[in-house]
């Protein structure tokens, strides 16, 4: 929006951003590796905590549990090469002394690349990230692993499963019962010209993933309307991170916590309230989080939630596309988050 469409108040507002501070709360949040339901993500929580009552605004912490997975490690080698590797959340483990597997090269695993070869018992190398679908694809005609190949010279973390929130007992066969492992565009390069020739190649594989029901935390914190302090716009973003998470997703807290601070000063003329609301699990438990919280607060949410806004990975320089961002279409009355309930 155009400052000069601005009324006064709200240009006062958006002047009040403080780039200083910005940089502030992300250094703060991003001094630790914040992996879910861990002691490093906890003292994260403990930091946001501690800015919001500097700020004049009492959180509340919540414990419930969710189903995490945690990528600890990963072998690759094909003969006596090595290439590096990485494995995912919600992938299998394999045995401690790893798997020795044929591998066989399928492009973008279409359905007509799996239907031109027979995978089954087999290391299939696909281009691309790691994503479930590909994955299931490839559990499904019994495939014995997945190898993706980036294309860039990063190694992407991703997870493995497309179970929405900690899975039911019902969901539960939709969860990888494979291997998965990623490289990046040199070590793809190297695997894609060994495995894509007439003679069958074998590759050896070590992952391990520690996969469990973790207590895991969320922080919310409200200021409340003047007009219906009852109803409230919710501000969301989730704080665990792979590695120091810079970026996604501690610019995006900041950004949560930075919105409050110029915001606070014009409570008075709230008509809703607003309430941030700080998730684990999302990067580790594909929303564990923020899916416990809305099964659990469903009634309040489908009752007093006006608006959900997601903030996720803020701050890139020169990040100027915005039409590519994920919303939700209008709605005569849209349900603020998914539960299953």
């Amino acid at each position: 929006m155009h400052m000069q469409t601005l009324s006064s108040t709200e240009r006062a507002i958006v002047e009040a951003v403080s780039r200083e501070q910005l940089l502030t709360y992300t250094r703060g949040i991003a001094q630790w590796v914040r992996l879910s339901g861990t002691e490093e993500e906890r003292k994260a929580f403990e930091y946001v905590a501690d800015q919001l009552r500097q700020l004049g605004v009492e959180p509340h912490l919540y414990l419930g549990f969710g189903y995490i997975s945690l990528p600890r490690g990963a072998v690759l080698r094909v003969g006596q090469q090595g290439l590096c590797a990485i494995t995912h959340s919600m992938a299998a483990s394999t045995p401690a002394q790893g798997v020795d597997l044929p591998a066989i090269y399928l492009g973008y695993a279409t359905e007509s690349d799996f239907a031109a070869q027979d995978a089954r018992g087999k290391a299939v190398v696909i281009d691309g990230l790691a994503v479930p679908a590909k994955v299931l694809a490839a559990d499904r005609v019994g495939a014995a692993a997945c190898i993706f190949v980036n294309r860039d010279m990063y190694v992407h973390e991703m997870i493995v499963s497309g179970i929405w929130g900690s899975p039911t007992p019902e969901e539960k066969h939709q969860l990888p019962r494979i291997p998965v492992v990623s490289l990046g565009k040199e070590g793809g390069g190297i695997l894609r010209t060994l495995v894509a020739g007439p003679q069958l190649r074998e590759v050896h594989l070590v992952t391990q993933v520690e996969t469990c029901w973790r207590e895991i935390p969320t922080l919310t914190a409200q200021v409340d309307g003047v007009d219906e302090p009852e109803k409230f716009v919710l501000f969301s973003g989730h704080i665990d991170s792979w590695h120091y998470g810079a970026m996604d997703n501690g610019s995006a807290n900041a950004t949560m916590l930075e919105t409050l601070r110029v915001l606070l000063p014009y409570r008075n003329t709230f008509r809703r309230g607003l309430r941030l609301a700080f998730w684990s699990g999302h990067s580790h438990g594909r929303y564990a989080g923020s899916t416990w919280y809305a099964d659990t607060f469903w009634e309040d949410l489908h009752e007093n939630c006006v608006a959900h806004i997601n903030v996720d990975s803020t701050g890139g320089q020169n990040a100027v596309v915005l039409s590519e961002a994920s919303a939700m279409r209008r709605r005569s009355r849209a349900l603020p988050l998914s539960s299953r309930r």
